[in-house]
C-alpha cells in the first residue's frame, strides 16, 4: 500500500512514495505548463526543471507584487521568456554593453542646430525609418542591434526605402575593433568596423545565426557603407532630442539590470533608482512624445515582440538622464 507525505520545501511540494521516489508538485502548475509551452522551454531532468521553476515562482511573485501597485509605479510588468533566469544569470547572459573611448574611435560630437524648433512628438516608425522588432536570442549582442538599427534608419531616410542590415556581420567580424561577438560590445566599435571595412552586408546576404561564427563578409551582399559616426554630448537629453528629430533613430545604452526592466510590459518606465552611469544594455531611440502628461522616449529593444509593448518601451524623458538614456548615444553618417 502506497502512502504519500507532503513535504513543503522552499516554496514547492515534494510527494514521497513508499518506494522512496520523490516527485515534485509544482506551484501554479497549469500556468507553469502553459508558460513552458508558449516559450518552448524544456529541461534535461526533473531536478533541473524544479530548480528553474523555483526561480520562475520568485519572478512571478515579484511581477504580481509590482502589478498590485502598477497605478503607483505608472507601468506594469508581465511574465516573459526570461522567467526562469535569476538576476545574476540574466545579467551574465544578456547585459553585456561595454563603454568605449570615443576619442580613440574618431567620433565627431553632435552640434545642435541653433534656432531650430522640433516637433513635440515624433515616431520614425510612421515614416518608414524603422525595421521590425528583432530578437537577439541568447546572443549578448544588443550593441549590434542598436547600432545597426540606427544605420538602417539613416539609410532609409537617405534612400526612401527600408533595407535590413546584418547584425551577424557585426558579431562575427568586428572583434578586431573591440567588440566581443555575443559577449558584448558597443556602437562606436561597430561603426569603426563598418567604416574601416567600407561596408556592411544586408541581413539576407548575411543572416542572423544567434551565435558568433567565422567572419564571412561578402562585398557583393553589401547593403551600405558609412562615412563616420556622431556622438551626443553625454547626459544631454536636449541634444539627444535634437539628434533624434534631425538625424533619425539614435543608438543608446541604458542600465537594464532591474527586474522591472526585464519584465516591462506597458506604461511609462520610470525607475528613480536606475543608474545613469552603469550602462549594460543597448537600445534604439525611434521617437519621443508625452503619455498621460509625462514625457517619454520611444525605445526599440531587441528581445522580440513578446517583450514590452510589442518589443518597445516608453522610458521617462527629461528626468535627470534616468537610466543613462543620454549618457552614451550615437548615430552613423552616410
Amino acid at each position: 500500500m502506497k502512502w504519500i507525505v507532503a513535504v513543503c520545501m522552499v516554496g514547492f511540494l515534494v510527494a514521497v512514495t513508499s518506494a522512496g521516489r520523490h516527485q515534485p508538485v509544482f506551484e501554479h502548475h497549469e500556468e507553469w505548463q502553459l508558460w513552458k509551452s508558449q516559450h518552448g522551454k524544456s529541461y534535461r531532468s526533473g531536478l533541473q526543471e524544479l530548480e528553474r521553476h523555483l526561480v520562475w515562482v520568485s519572478n512571478k511573485e515579484y511581477i504580481d507584487r509590482h502589478n498590485a501597485n502598477a497605478d503607483v509605479f505608472g507601468f506594469s510588468l508581465a511574465m516573459n521568456h526570461f522567467g526562469d533566469l535569476s538576476d545574476n544569470e540574466f545579467v551574465d547572459k544578456y547585459l553585456s554593453y561595454t563603454k568605449s573611448d570615443k576619442k580613440k574611435r574618431n567620433v565627431k560630437m553632435f552640434e545642435a542646430p541653433e534656432g531650430v524648433s522640433y516637433p513635440e512628438s515624433l515616431d520614425w516608425r510612421t515614416k518608414g525609418a524603422v525595421t521590425s522588432v528583432k530578437n537577439q536570442g541568447d546572443c549578448g549582442a544588443s550593441y549590434a542591434f542598436s547600432a545597426i538599427g540606427s544605420l538602417e534608419g539613416a539609410l532609409s531616410l537617405a534612400q526612401g526605402k527600408l533595407t535590413y542590415l546584418s547584425e551577424q556581420n557585426v558579431i562575427d567580424c568586428s572583434v578586431a575593433y573591440g567588440n566581443h561577438g555575443c559577449q558584448g560590445g558597443n556602437m562606436y566599435n561597430t561603426y569603426l568596423y563598418i567604416l574601416s571595412n567600407d561596408g556592411i552586408d544586408t541581413s539576407d546576404g548575411y543572416p542572423f545565426k544567434g551565435k558568433q561564427t567565422s567572419c564571412t563578409y561578402d562585398r557583393s551582399c553589401r547593403g551600405t557603407s558609412i562615412s563616420g559616426s556622431i556622438a551626443i554630448t553625454s547626459g544631454s537629453e536636449s541634444d539627444l532630442q535634437a539628434a533624434v528629430a534631425s538625424a533619425g533613430p539614435v543608438a543608446v545604452a541604458v542600465d537594464g539590470s532591474s527586474r522591472a526592466f526585464r519584465f516591462y510590459d506597458y506604461g511609462l518606465y520610470n525607475l528613480p533608482g536606475c543608474s545613469s552611469y552603469q550602462l549594460s544594455h543597448a537600445l534604439l531611440i525611434t521617437g519621443y512624445g508625452s503619455f498621460n502628461g509625462n514625457q517619454y522616449w520611444l525605445v526599440k529593444n531587441s528581445w522580440g515582440t513578446n517583450w514590452g509593448m510589442s518589443g518597445y518601451i516608453m522610458m521617462t524623458r527629461n528626468n535627470y538622464n534616468q537610466c543613462g538614456i543620454a549618457t552614451d548615444a550615437a548615430y552613423p553618417t552616410l
